[in-house]
């Protein structure tokens, strides 16, 4: 029963842990709880939270198989950086493969990213992606369902699709064998009314018949992050998205023209082109004597102070 002394025990047990670990509680109705998350069947009704708040807008998933393609694991991670280089936040699960890449790539390129768990969000799952997980925090949230010390558990991973689907615009699915949780999540984002684009695979391989299963029922072919940015109503990119992501790498601190030429081994008058369209679309600033850095769009949370409308346990 919930109102029972041992679940009031359980909760304040919850509420206590998070409080010490810096674990934001969302409840559904707190202005910090996702806005897109309270349209879709069946909502979590709390999240618990790792990092900084979730950007509201724009955001788009980025799932496939845990065992790509050498191909398929480096396309995921160049269509990531050149979303999350345009501002897109990109979502996904943390899980070996394709959502590995998917986080790299958006971190490689500066931008924001956000993984959601089938376990608590202190639990590091694979154990590998420990260091993962902070680079994650550090520019992005790690987001769960279960209350921290959850375990992951089989059962607990197609749940959490859901949520991976309804915080994003659409689902890209970028490589799937014909059995894989990335399917389940591409069937979530069209119950949630979400546009589903998958990365054509060839008809060859077993790692994407899932994939060109999708693309025969109706999917959205996604070729490149134009197509992604066309098919979600984004328009056009801003920059050239795959040396605008390199070059966003290089300015985490201050560096010259010059320097970020030398460092990408690409000619001078690209990077200056580059930078020029960059600074126009606000994500590099040129600061006293010519040096470039790296804008933030979004400050990062102060380490244990919720932000407004959040519940922290006291």
């Amino acid at each position: 029963m919930l109102s029972s002394p041992q679940a009031a025990r359980r909760v304040e047990a919850i509420r206590e842990r998070c409080a010490r670990e810096g674990i934001a509680i969302l409840t559904f109705d707190a202005p910090g709880y996702p806005a897109a998350l309270r349209e879709i069947p069946s909502p979590p009704l709390v999240l618990y939270r790792a990092g900084g708040p979730f950007p509201e807008e724009p955001a788009v998933a980025i799932v496939g198989s845990r065992a790509p393609t050498p191909a398929g694991r480096d396309f995921a991670r160049q269509l990531s950086g050149e979303l999350a280089g345009s501002g897109w936040t990109v979502v996904s699960g943390m899980a070996r493969g394709i959502d590995a890449a998917a986080h790299e790539g958006a971190l490689g390129a500066g931008g924001s990213t956000v993984a959601v768990l089938g376990c608590g969000v202190d639990v590091v799952y694979p154990p590998e992606h420990g260091e993962l997980r902070k680079r994650i925090l550090g520019s992005g949230a790690v987001l769960s369902e279960y209350p921290p010390g959850t375990l992951p558990m089989p059962h607990r991973f197609p749940a959490r699709n859901r949520i991976v689907s309804g915080l994003s615009r659409g689902v890209i699915v970028a490589e799937a064998p014909e059995r894989s949780g990335a399917l389940i999540t591409a069937r979530a984002a069209l119950e949630q009314g979400r546009e589903v684009l998958v990365v054509p695979g060839n008809p060859w391989f077993a790692h994407t018949a899932g994939s060109n299963r999708l693309l025969r029922e109706g999917a959205t072919p996604a070729c490149s992050a134009n197509d992604v940015a066309g098919a979600l109503g984004a328009g056009g990119f801003r920059t050239p998205g795959r040396l605008a992501g390199r070059i966003l790498e290089t300015l985490s601190v201050e560096r010259a023209a010059a320097e970020v030429s030398v460092l990408l081994a690409v000619p001078l008058q690209e990077v200056m082109a580059c930078l020029g369209e960059m600074e126009v679309a606000k994500m590099v600033e040129m600061r006293a004597g010519g040096y470039y850095k790296r804008k933030t769009e979004r400050p990062g949370p102060t380490p244990g102070v919720p932000a407004e409308g959040e519940w922290r346990g006291r």
